[in-house]
């Protein structure tokens, strides 16, 4: 029988982000419009609203994207306490384990989306130069104006500032927003790091006390997690560092930012897919429930055709 005791738990939670993730993205259809000074991201269907909904919906966006980083992280967590019990987390599985996953995840996840929210506000938030930056541009490519009454909410940074001259000047509080976004994916992505190589060298030891059908689960489990930050970091990660760091360059992309955007939503609707592919536990139950799922499409079907021929005998034998 195939196990995966409480990982089966992150596994749920990754599959919800993913689901919410892209339910959000139909309903508010997220755009980035790039410029040689900064970037503008933005919901098309919230552009009629208030700035108090536009960015709220914005942010939640934002907060349900940067999930993904922090539970890939911890998914790296979760496998290294399990197969290396490193002395300083072994407090995490001794009383009361559930307590201490869950208060961990917790903190974490307020601490790290808590860093992003406080990195949007200093350098982010909407106000009257970046409504005076981005509405020419975005009036002229896609009929959108900032400065309508309601007054659009969205989310801009610009990391220089045109001058009288039509020179560009460097914002430091910009830039310092910036490396709190950069901080805090980069040190996700030494967590995992760091993960990888622990549990790369625990699964090839041979004096770690493991059964091989174990070993060969975890291994998998590995492949799995692998692939889940690969697929992401080139459809997601990716293209949304490109966003970040080609207005530095003083590069002039416009809707490219967009397609970037787009790319995003590729990943949440592939990801359960290659953990049944990946995992052959997973992969052998497949056919079984699809199965399953057919013949329970089927039965009722079934079952009102023979209610209704039942009925019609009736009703030809009361008119004989």
């Amino acid at each position: 029988k195939f196990q995966v005791g409480a990982y089966r738990f992150l596994l749920l939670s990754f599959s919800v982000v993913d689901i919410l993730i892209s339910i959000v993205h139909f309903i508010s259809v997220p755009a980035i419009h790039m410029t040689e000074f900064g970037f503008i991201f933005y919901t098309f269907r919230f552009m009629n609203e208030s700035t108090a909904v536009g960015v709220a919906m914005n942010l939640l966006f934002v907060a349900l994207f940067y999930q993904t980083f922090v539970l890939l992280a911890f998914h790296y967590v979760y496998r290294y306490v399990l197969l290396c019990n490193p002395p300083w987390l072994r407090w995490i599985g001794g009383a009361n384990p559930w307590r201490n996953w869950i208060s961990l995840a917790i903190i974490v996840d307020v601490l790290y989306i808590g860093g992003f929210m406080l990195a949007i506000q200093g350098g982010w938030m909407p106000n009257d130069d970046t409504r005076r930056a981005f509405d020419p541009m975005l009036q002229e490519s896609y009929n959108l104006d900032l400065s309508a009454p309601n007054k659009p909410g969205y989310l801009g940074i610009t990391y220089k500032a045109r001058q009288e001259d039509g020179s560009l000047v460097w914002l430091i509080q910009s830039l310092i927003s910036l490396m709190l976004v950069l901080l805090l994916f980069f040190g996700s992505g030494f967590v995992m790091i760091f993960c990888i190589w622990k549990i790369r060298v625990a699964l090839k030891r041979t004096d770690i006390q493991l059964a091989n059908r174990t070993r060969h689960m975890q291994s998998q489990l590995f492949r799995a997690l692998l692939v889940q930050t690969i697929v992401p970091t080139l459809t997601s990660y990716g293209p949304l560092g490109l966003v970040f760091f080609i207005p530095l360059t003083g590069l002039n992309l416009g809707g490219w930012g967009t397609i970037c955007m787009m790319t995003t939503a590729l990943f949440p609707m592939i990801d359960p897919f290659l953990v049944l592919l990946l995992v052959a536990g997973y992969r052998a139950k497949l056919p079984m429930f699809l199965r399953n799922l057919v013949s329970s499409s089927i039965v009722p079907s079934t079952v009102t055709t023979t209610d209704h021929r039942r009925e019609s005998k009736k009703t030809s034998n009361i008119e004989r």
